[in-house]
């Protein structure tokens, strides 16, 4: 997905304005269903991507000071097209479309560091973007088989278990 030379900087600078785009998304998407537990579970992945956008702006700090992350010109940019105006399950599909980008983007960033630390933090941050797309995938599923899903609200929903 990399396909130009970007320095361990270039890339932080990237996965924070990734990261970014992915909290506004969760928390668009959470204002968008009436379900509570679907509408929490889109708070929780907005609140991970904004403790990973965290974790990237300390490590930039930690290896310039600033914080600003640059972004070069020539730099791969992950698709920010988001549109609210189609169905729910469209949206899910985009959403675990984007974090499949994700998980490329920080794997090849990974292979492609020289600094442990930073490649430690981008494998974390991969498998983190995996599990996303393991519980998108959930709610897509639910959405499938339960057309309604996303428009019960608090009074529809009853939890069975243990």
């Amino acid at each position: 997905m990399i396909e130009i030379d970007l320095t361990s900087i270039e890339v932080i600078g990237l996965a924070i304005a990734q990261e970014v785009e992915a909290y506004k998304r969760y928390q668009l998407m959470a204002l968008q269903v009436k379900n509570p537990l679907v509408r929490e579970k889109f708070h929780s992945l907005a609140r991970e991507e904004k403790a990973h956008r965290e974790m990237l702006y300390n490590l930039l700090k930690r290896y310039t000071g600033e914080a600003k992350p640059p972004l070069p010109k020539k730099a791969p940019r992950l698709s920010r097209t988001f549109d609210l105006k189609v169905p729910m399950p469209e949206i899910i599909l985009e959403a675990i479309e984007k974090e499949r980008q994700a998980v490329r983007f920080y794997k090849d960033a990974a292979n492609k560091s020289n600094d442990p630390t930073g490649k430690r933090i981008l494998l974390y941050l991969a498998l983190f973007e995996e599990g996303h797309e393991r519980s998108l995938q959930i709610e897509y599923d639910s959405v499938a088989k339960y057309p309604q899903w996303f428009d019960f609200d608090g009074a529809d929903i009853q939890l069975v278990g243990p």
